[in-house]
């Protein structure tokens, strides 16, 4: 799945609004079998927030303002803008963040529950995690991020221990010290990124979503088989979570995208707005 072509990125303009949009709506990357449905995140209201919002996005300017700086941690980003969401959305009420969760003589600290978050009145334990990996072929064993000792297999790995530690009972007693009923609080993920395979390989395996938001992956010495005017945009780490959205002046051509690696770039295409759009994402990894 090309998430990019959503009919949605024709409509929502700012940069952070955008972010949150595809936290909020993105296919999972890989399955956990506990998906938070994007219904429930989303809320009846929601598209009609997020189109508020666009409009005057002020409000989350104010709330990332007040948190930053990010350190180029996309990560924290990512956090501070679901914290947004859940603080301030219609359905939405956010009760913890961050929560440590400590082992019984309260020295050592095991952990952190992402949120702790009412929906529609169903109290949640909120993990999110971001990821881009790639690798020739669609092999969650084998895929990596630009870093290469970032694997997605040891991620998949540590997400389940995290979702878990809201049933133990460490995790139990860190809820109701915060007030929060821990028999009724359903642990669940938001998986979020994209996968990156060479063309024409299938995301069937598992823990992989199939339709998940998917990617080109340039092994070495490979190229895309592309017009001499086709135009790129290399994405910095912060403008990862969205499909892109530039100017044409901050994009280039296949010359610089030849010479780059160890990047993330998107391929470019003008559209009625005037801006350039994402249609698809592609990572080069080094060597």
């Amino acid at each position: 799945m090309n998430y990019a072509l959503d009919a949605l990125w024709w409509r929502l303009t700012d940069k952070d609004v955008r972010a949150l949009a595809s936290i909020l709506t993105a296919p999972a990357l890989w399955e956990t079998g506990c998906e938070l449905p994007v219904r429930q995140l989303l809320g009846e209201q929601g598209f009609r927030y997020l189109l508020e919002l666009d409009n005057n996005p002020e409000p989350l300017k104010q709330h990332l303002a007040a948190e930053a700086p990010f350190g180029h941690r996309l990560g924290f980003y990512a956090e501070s803008l679901l914290a947004f969401w859940l603080a301030s959305a219609p359905h939405a009420q956010l009760l913890a963040r961050n929560l440590p969760v400590r082992d019984e003589s309260g020295k050592q600290t095991l952990g952190a529950l992402d949120y702790a978050a009412k929906l529609n009145g169903v109290c949640y334990h909120i993990e999110l995690t971001c990821k881009y990996y790639g690798s020739i072929q669609a092999d969650p064993s084998k895929m990596v991020g630009l870093n290469a000792a970032d694997r997605l297999a040891d991620k998949a790995a540590k997400l389940v221990k995290q979702l878990a530690l809201s049933s133990c009972e460490p995790g139990k007693v860190a809820l109701w010290d915060a007030g929060i009923e821990a028999d009724k609080c359903l642990s669940v993920s938001l998986v979020r990124g994209v996968g990156f395979a060479a063309e024409g390989q299938a995301f069937q395996s598992a823990p992989l979503n199939p339709n998940g938001w998917h990617g080109r992956y340039l092994g070495p010495g490979k190229v895309l088989p592309l017009k001499d005017e086709a135009l790129f945009y290399i994405l910095p780490q912060m403008d990862w979570l969205a499909p892109a959205r530039v100017g044409l002046e901050q994009c280039c051509d296949n010359s610089a995208i030849t010479s780059s690696s160890d990047v993330l770039f998107a391929l470019m295409e003008k559209r009625p707005d005037g801006m350039m759009h994402e249609i698809l994402r592609i990572m080069k990894p080094a060597g």
